[in-house]
């Protein structure tokens, strides 16, 4: 499967490389020369995953990017304040080549512009055994992750014709601005203008100051935080030049443009961008550079002014459905099933705030699972803010799934995150994606939901998740609808994207698919007769039967309630066909929503307790049929059948410590 982020990459150097305005720089050679058809894009995160399209890997000459990172040197060797002394900080408005010196001292207005670059220059000193240009060339090394190179070629054209900087050099010296023979300093400054990278190679330096000094991919610190600040700021009010305003009105991130068509671009916190393009505009910036950039800022919400708050945590869990399975209560068989084919079903829990680099980490996650897994769920419950990008790559996610065909589910209890997926997906030239709510479902207003499961054997959500879901057909009537009316599973394994509001929902469902497709002959259907119930199943055939022939058949109506909190213990309910939910009253009055329960689960025995009472409202949600083993039916049996009454009591323990089990297992695979 394909990445989200890869894709977009190869789109957007698709839809740009035809773009044919501007022109070589003719001052440089090498420049001039350049193949004006050449356009290379990367991206690199600050986790250190590159994607590259396009010529990425071609090389060029560096050129005034450097500019930036002598600057950092320059402030790591010295401090601000010595810098300061020699080169300001404010935007000067003026091209790159501007004679732009401040009256009375010749202080260059910035470091960004050839003046205050010189000057930087000349500010850093051999050390450890390396002159000046060695210690700039192995910064920028660490910066890039691989060694880097000066072309000598690019630095014998940069000498013949650089009359202009020379001139510079000498008037800043003639300001006391430069300490000592400018010519050394010149020198050093056209050397590092001509170290050869790529816009591979820009996206992992753009990256070391996206990841406060670090490189994301060696671990190796090459600036402080402190230095990287500083850099970061003034590279936002002037790297580009006399382009500055109008760039951070439709950009609005950190950046520095080369006159040999690369684009350095700093996403803090997220990511770096490299782009590589020869032609360029009247500021000096490569055109097709600042096209992709405005395009990739819109398209993800990068803006400063944009992004949303960047959470510290994306992904707060992932395991299997084996590990952590529904609380819905099934047949040995079954539960043997479900075992053996759970590592098809993968649960990815996220939270937090949602920009790029969180939304890029779960669509890496999600593309890197092995094609045994068919069915993946996203619980979004825990967002709690997102932006463009979480759509975006979602969306993407979403098809590649279906494309693959596989199942994704998403629970959203509040819908927000699900409903921005589907706009943006409406607006795509590939179109809108399938509805993702059973025809069959209706909603309402979610309620609050709880901070933990249900209380009852069997009817356990171990999600506490909230459900808007009001159809009876909501759950018991989902996985014998996938399947064809002769009876195969063929329609099984058709591509599903669903939504479900709660955790325990989602797995309910996705075990009933999966027993669709592994064992059809295990799927509940239909009414479900007591003895068929987990719990009686723990007995004998001829047990089962004897209280299967105590019990009294009831009937409720849609809505009507059938236990009520408070109420003494009443008996043990075995649902035999149709819906319950069961719900719990908190604070100021507010209902919460426990848990759903089908055909074959129990509900009453919870009031066996301490307690004594029952602790949630038990209400139909359609016409239900229960059978019910009454509190003076087990109080008589006692009395007459101690043996047979020892063996319920048993069962029911059993059937108490398997929830308890299955919740230990999922808080175990949750929270590991």
């Amino acid at each position: 499967m394909r990445s989200p982020v890869q894709d977009y990459l190869d789109r957007l150097v698709d839809q740009i490389r035809p773009v044919d305005e501007g022109a070589t720089y003719q001052a440089v050679p090498s420049a001039a020369a350049m193949d004006r058809n050449l356009f290379g894009l990367a991206l690199t995160t600050v986790e250190g995953h590159c994607y590259a399209s396009g010529d990425a890997e071609h090389p060029f000459s560096l050129q005034s990017i450097s500019k930036a990172f002598t600057y950092g040197m320059a402030l790591e060797d010295l401090g601000p304040d010595k810098v300061h002394e020699k080169i300001d900080v404010e935007p000067s408005g003026d091209p790159f080549n501007e004679i732009s010196l401040q009256a009375g001292t010749g202080r260059p207005d910035n470091p960004m512009i050839n003046a205050g670059a010189i000057t930087t220059t000349s500010l850093i000193k051999g050390r450890g055994g390396r002159d000046r240009i060695g210690r700039i060339v192995n910064t920028f090394s660490d910066a890039a992750g691989r060694d880097l190179k000066v072309s000598e070629s690019v630095f014998k054209a940069e000498d013949k014709t650089g009359h202009r900087n020379r001139a510079l050099a000498w008037l800043l010296r003639s300001f006391g601005i430069l300490e000592s023979d400018p010519e050394l300093s010149l020198q050093d400054y056209f050397r590092q203008c001509s170290i050869l990278v790529t816009a591979k190679d820009l996206s992992m330096m753009a990256a070391t100051l996206a990841n406060q000094g670090v490189n994301p991919a060696t671990g190796e610190r090459v600036f402080s935080p402190q230095v990287v600040r500083w850099v970061l700021s003034v590279m936002s009010t002037c790297g580009m030049y006399d382009d500055a305003g109008t760039w951070a009105i439709e950009v609005g991130l950190p950046a520095k443009s080369g006159v040999g068509g690369g684009l350095l671009v700093v996403v803090p916190g997220q990511m770096g961008v490299g782009v590589f393009s020869p032609p360029l505009d009247e500021h000096g910036m490569s055109v097709r550079g600042g096209v992709a950039i405005k395009q990739i800022a819109t398209d993800f919400g990068l803006h400063y002014g944009d992004v949303p708050p960047l959470g510290r945590s994306t992904i707060r869990a992932r395991y299997d459905l084996s590990e952590a399975p529904s609380s819905v209560p099934r047949s040995v068989e079954a539960l043997q099933a479900l075992e053996v084919h759970g590592p098809e079903c993968r649960i990815i829990e996220i939270g937090g705030d949602i920009g790029f680099a969180e939304a890029e980490t779960l669509a890496r996650a999600a593309v890197g699972l092995p094609a045994s897994v068919r069915t993946l769920v996203v619980d979004v419950r825990k967002v709690d803010d997102f932006g463009k990008a979480a759509a975006r790559m979602l969306t993407h996610v979403v098809r590649n799934f279906l494309e693959d065909r596989r199942d994704l589910i998403l629970v959203d209890d509040d819908t927000a995150l699900t409903q921005s997926l589907l706009d943006y997906a409406a607006d795509t030239e590939d179109g809108a994606l399938p509805d993702p709510m059973p025809e069959t479902t209706t909603w309402s207003t979610p309620v609050p939901s709880t901070a933990g499961g249900a209380g009852t054997s069997g009817g356990s959500t171990g999600g506490g998740a909230v459900d808007s879901f009001t159809s009876d057909a909501a759950v018991s009537d989902l996985a014998p609808a996938d399947l064809d009316a002769d009876g195969t599973v063929e329609a099984a394994v058709e591509p599903e994207f669903r939504l479900f509001l709660s955790r325990s929902l989602a797995l309910e469902w996705i075990e009933q698919r999966m027993l669709a497709r592994h064992a059809p002959d295990l799927v509940p259907t239909g009414d479900q007769e007591p003895t068929r119930s987990p719990l009686l199943e723990m007995l004998n055939e001829e047990d089962a039967l004897t209280l299967s022939a105590f019990m009294e058949t009831r009937n409720y109506r849609a809505g009507q309630v059938i236990r009520r909190a408070g109420q003494p213990f009443g008996g043990i309910y075995f649902i035999t066909a149709g819906q319950v939910e069961l719900t719990s009253q908190g604070s100021g009055g507010r209902r919460y929503r426990q848990a759903y329960l089908s055909p074959g689960m129990i509900f009453g025995e919870i009031a066996l307790g301490q307690a004594g009472r029952q602790l949630t409202t038990v209400r139909a949600m359609g016409p239900v049929t229960t059978r019910v083993l009454t509190a003076q039916v087990i109080s008589a049996l006692e009395e007459s059948d101690p043996q047979l009454a020892i063996k319920l009591w048993s069962a029911l323990a059993r059937d108490a410590y398997t929830s308890v089990e299955q919740m230990s297992r999922e808080s175990g695979a949750r929270f590991e």
